[in-house]
């Protein structure tokens, strides 16, 4: 009953909850550049189940051990040894379709869907279990792709599948990327109201949970290399994190140094500056005597001075004949 349970809550995690087109918005650019009509919507749902199954199996049987650096470089391999045999398949018996798909079909071969569900469930679980993912993820991918696909051929061209409906009125403007983003963005907006009434313990919000990628653009590249970086790991302390930690720590120990150097030195201003309080008010006093002692002298007293000044200017030079005169006589 528990692993029924648990693949349940897989399945429906990778196909709903975490649905790559709807919540996640990966791998958009080929469902808005290609699904013009509903067989290339169907042809594009096929390709990447296709490239999906076969990139999480060997994931899963292979890639445990290695490093994820070196990871990323082998989904690509996997990606290309799956993609390359396909377009030359569509080249050789459907050549109208390998026109409709351009450049997009061999840019599938770095697809980011395959490279986030490898490193989220592959390299992580047995064999069943990312069988299982790949499968639901897949499935959810391609059902959106095929309702897009379906849409935009029936209200841009007016037809199903190339059988022609007679419709009068059609919007062509759907079969360009804003026509696929446009409905991609309404679909999202539907099925977004649907799971909140379902599961409302399980929001769409949370979808691409930020804490399933623990990077951190602070971590050396000596770290890196030394210690194996694994974005979608929950729990499990990488570089990126310990050197988070350790910076973290080291300016706490900086704070409380500083803390402890500043309480010293407002102490000592503190006691310099209670001496200058008292000397000041010792020195309050005598200014005030002075002030005092300098308003006791009005200006009737400088006025009777420069008077007695004057009047002694005055009888000198009397003094001065009468002492040449006395001379004379004599």
């Amino acid at each position: 009953m528990s692993e029924k349970n648990s693949t349940f809550k897989r399945i429906r995690n990778s196909a709903v909850i975490k649905n790559p087109l709807l919540f996640e918005a990966i791998g958009l650019c080929p469902v808005v550049a290609i699904t013009l009509s509903l067989r290339l919507a169907v042809f594009l749902a096929i390709v990447t189940a296709i490239e999906l199954i076969v990139c999480e199996v060997l994931s899963s049987l292979l890639l445990k051990n290695i490093r994820r650096h070196w990871r990323v470089a082998l989904y690509v391999l996997f990606g290309v040894g799956v993609i390359f045999p396909i377009m030359g398949l569509v080249n050789r018996f459907f050549p109208d379709m390998s026109i409709n798909f351009g450049v997009y079909l061999p840019l599938m071969a770095v697809n980011s869907l395959v490279a986030l569900h490898c490193e989220r469930v592959a390299v992580k679980n047995d064999l069943k279990n990312s069988l299982i993912d790949a499968i639901a993820a897949s499935m959810s991918y391609g059902a959106v792709a095929i309702i897009t696909g379906l849409i935009r051929e029936f209200l841009a061209s007016g037809t199903i599948g190339g059988i022609d409906l007679g419709l009068e009125v059609t919007f062509p403007a759907l079969l360009t990327p804003f026509g696929g983003l446009l409905i991609i963005g309404f679909l999202a907006a539907v099925f977004k109201a649907v799971i909140n009434a379902k599961y409302p313990d399980a929001s769409p919000d949370r979808a691409f949970d930020t804490s399933e990628v623990t990077r951190s653009v602070r971590g050396s590249l000596k770290e890196l290399m030394k210690d194996e970086l694994d974005p979608y790991s929950f729990g499990t302390e990488t570089a990126f994190v310990r050197i988070r930690k350790e910076k973290r720590a080291e300016k706490n120990i900086e704070k409380t140094q500083e803390v402890n150097l500043a309480e010293p030195q407002k102490e000592k201003k503190e006691k310099v500056k209670k001496p200058k309080k008292s000397k000041k008010v010792a020195e309050a006093p005598k200014r005030e005597l002075r002030v005092r002692q300098t308003e006791e002298r009005t200006y009737l007293d400088d006025f009777s001075d420069m008077l007695s000044e004057l009047e002694e200017y005055k009888n000198r030079p009397e003094e001065a004949e009468t002492q040449e005169k006395d001379g004379d006589g004599q």
